[in-house]
């Protein structure tokens, strides 16, 4: 079926309220509780074609489908129909500008997600701003551009990489804040998460400060972010030397430092991470695990019969998880390894070999680091977390996001295959822990609720979370 914008919205509306807030009846239905309102959906990897019973069943359409949320829960915060509008207005735009696939097959993997986060009820908000404003820069319709050079007396913290003098810019950010500089004379790419973008000729990629709500956050590089980039970095380094020689392959695309401008740290701040092709193993390639889940041309995934993608799952599955699993127990390290946070490195037959995890800003750190908490974050700061919330965290991140997701991608190509048992000897296998017992013994795992976190009007980093029901349960 053709992918439109009004479907892609109401998917997204369907799936927040299938797994937040309506009851689910044994025929499919979902009702919500509140108002007694009965709706029903085309049954799928993904909930689509909504409608609602009034005697006999109607279709209804996103916003139709939009304003019956508002009417279940009630005082909606502001902005939020228009938050679902301009998501729905985004996505049109961005299909209707979409031209061929780029040859690079690790491009085409982080520009493929035309839908975005799919249990998120505006996943393509663009801050309200108009398409023009924005599709240039936009890696769904596969976009290049020079980067703008400003120049002058600048501030690095970490190990920052780049000439002495120049801060590179995004050029959107600059349209904001009304600045100007000097093209630069070589081409970047937007990854999937907008504001970062990879520089293939010196194989980095920039993290940009970018002042626009995307889904619930706005995208600026704060400073109690940016402090922390270069203590983590400093973590992070010895503890993926010890994941990279218990798991051969396994790489962390570091943040190194970052640099920005005195007269405005925040707005015009640059981090610069380690690029991919460096940590690359031959005769590998690499590909964002959302990539593959949402579906691109040359996707590894399509082809495979249903032997070959039950060992492909069972091989996704033992590359990814341990070394996540390992930071964890070994290190007290909470990984935010959600699908735009994990490329998978496929050799020439398409199987999972490696795996790249990256992007510092969602870590947590376990209470063993509590002198480099107490000295970076002080009190009451948000980076440290007990075991509890860590694992809860976690689960999420690496079993509901990831792995579901991943799964769900092969089994729309085979359904009725049976995955779980390979992803639970996967776990099993990792080690004995009490945390891991239950999560294998629990029939509910936690499910981030975008829609309700919204509803709350919540800070972009809050978490809130609801029982899903957990793949990996064998009763």
């Amino acid at each position: 079926m053709e992918a439109t914008a009004d479907g892609i919205t109401s998917t997204a509306l369907l799936n927040c309220l299938r797994r937040e807030v309506g009851r689910l009846g044994p025929d499919g239905t979902i009702r919500l509780p509140r108002t007694d309102v009965l709706l029903r959906a085309r049954q799928g990897r993904w909930l689509s074609d909504p409608e609602v019973f009034t005697g006999s069943w109607h279709p209804l359409s996103w916003h139709e489908l939009a304003v019956l949320i508002t009417k279940e829960l009630g005082d909606p915060p502001i902005g939020f129909l228009d938050e679902i509008a301009g998501s729905r207005s985004a996505i049109a735009a961005v299909l209707a500008a979409r031209p061929d696939p780029p040859a690079d097959l690790y491009q085409r993997s982080e520009q493929a997600l035309i839908a975005g986060h799919r249990y998120h009820p505006a996943p393509k908000g663009r801050g309200g701003l108009p398409a023009a404003a924005w599709l240039p820069y936009a890696p769904e319709v596969h976009a290049s551009f020079s980067l703008v050079h400003l120049e002058g007396s600048f501030v690095d913290d970490g190990e920052v990489p780049l000439p002495t003098g120049v801060l590179p810019a995004h050029p959107w950010q600059l349209s904001l804040l009304g600045r100007t500089g000097t093209l630069a004379d070589h081409l970047v790419w937007p990854t999937s998460s907008v504001r970062t973008v990879y520089d293939p000729a010196a194989d980095l990629f920039y993290k940009f400060s970018l002042d626009v709500q995307i889904t619930n956050d706005v995208r600026r590089l704060w400073a109690h972010d940016l402090r922390w980039v270069p203590p983590l970095a400093r973590v992070l380094r010895p503890v993926f030397e010890d994941i990279a020689s218990t798991y051969p392959g396994t790489a962390f695309l570091i943040d190194r430092g970052y640099r920005t401008s005195p007269e405005s740290v925040e707005g015009l701040a640059v981090v610069v991470r380690d690029g991919v092709r460096r940590h690359t193993l031959p005769g590998v390639t690499p590909l964002l695990a959302a990539g593959i889940s949402e579906g691109f041309a040359g996707n590894p995934l399509d082809g495979l019969d249903r032997d070959r993608a039950l060992r492909w799952f069972r091989q996704y599955v033992s590359v990814v998880v341990p070394p996540v699993l390992h930071a964890f127990f070994a290190h007290g390290v909470v990984m935010e390894c959600h699908l735009q946070n994990v490329l998978v490195g496929v050799d020439s037959e398409g199987m999972p070999v490696q795996a790249f995890y990256r992007d510092h800003e969602g870590m947590r750190l376990l209470p063993r680091h509590a002198a480099l908490l107490s000295e970076v974050d002080g009190s009451g700061g948000s980076r440290g977390v007990s075991e509890a919330k860590g694992w809860e965290r976690l689960q999420y991140c690496l079993v509901v996001n990831h792995l579901m997701e991943i799964a769900g991608a092969v089994l729309d190509r085979h359904p009725g295959l049976d995955l779980w048992p390979e992803a639970r000897d996967v776990f099993r296998s990792y080690g004995s822990f009490p945390l891991l017992k239950s999560l294998l013994e629990s029939p509910c795992v936690p499910a981030k609720a975008n829609l309700l976190l919204r509803w709350t009007r919540a800070e972009g980093a809050a978490n809130r979370y609801v029982d899903c029901p957990n793949p990996l349960y064998c009763n």
